[in-house]
């Protein structure tokens, strides 16, 4: 199980000095992206705490390329909190090719429990984050085919006592908003593309993580 040690009295879970490492793919990367968004939005909220965000993403990646650079990408900064997002890829890469370049659903199960069960021995708290979308329709093939891979996710994490952040729901549900295009791809409001998130996509993310993360309690300034 994932211990929240030292936790602060304000309600926002990272303590001072702490570091914290964002795993996962392109979303994850993006230099403008959901991941430089809590930097920036701890950095300005908690100055005092000299916390310290670490962003591990690396476009393209699945959950067997997280694993192979677990080591060396997340656990040399020997965090004390972790983000994990993957699937998308996992999922993404196959639609067109019968699966063949994405990651069958047992072995992504398989491969994050492996990867939470290390980080948690490793001493770090984790935050798992069930995939986002793929296209903005939520009955599109690719939505359809992640419903399995979210409830992997949030199977993990029960059966580990880990965070979850409400990536998923919170992104289906401004989906549904409807909220008006502003450039991109017509029809697109939160991704450009459909899988990648557009600001206000990643403003959602943010959100949600920080939610998790106790931010919103009352303790920032």
């Amino acid at each position: 199980m994932s211990t929240v040690s030292n936790a602060p009295a304000d309600g926002f879970k990272i303590g001072p000095n702490q570091t914290l490492v964002c795993l996962g793919d392109s979303i994850t990367q993006n230099s403008v992206g959901y991941c430089p968004m809590i930097a920036a939005l701890i950095a300005a909220s908690y100055p005092d705490r000299n916390i310290r965000v670490v962003n591990a993403g690396i476009g393209g990646n699945k959950i067997p390329d997280l694993l192979a650079r677990l080591d060396r990408d997340v656990l040399s900064h020997r965090p004390d909190w972790v983000t994990v997002s993957v699937g998308i890829n996992d999922v993404w890469h196959g639609l067109n090719d019968g699966g063949k370049s994405g990651v069958p659903l047992g072995t992504y199960r398989e491969g994050l429990a492996e990867l939470t069960d290390r980080l948690v021995a490793s001493g770090a708290n984790v935050v798992l984050l069930p995939p986002t979308v793929i296209g903005e329709d939520l009955s599109s093939a690719g939505n359809v085919a992640l419903r399995d891979y979210r409830a992997a996710v949030h199977a993990i994490a029960a059966s580990r006592g880990l965070l979850i952040a409400p990536t998923d729901t919170d992104l289906d549900t401004a989906l549904v908003a409807n909220l008006p295009t502003v450039g991109g791809e017509p029809g697109k409001t939160l991704t450009s593309d459909g899988v990648h998130l557009r600001p206000a996509g990643d403003a959602v993310l943010a959100a949600a993580v920080l939610k998790t993360l106790g931010f919103f309690s009352g303790g920032a300034r």
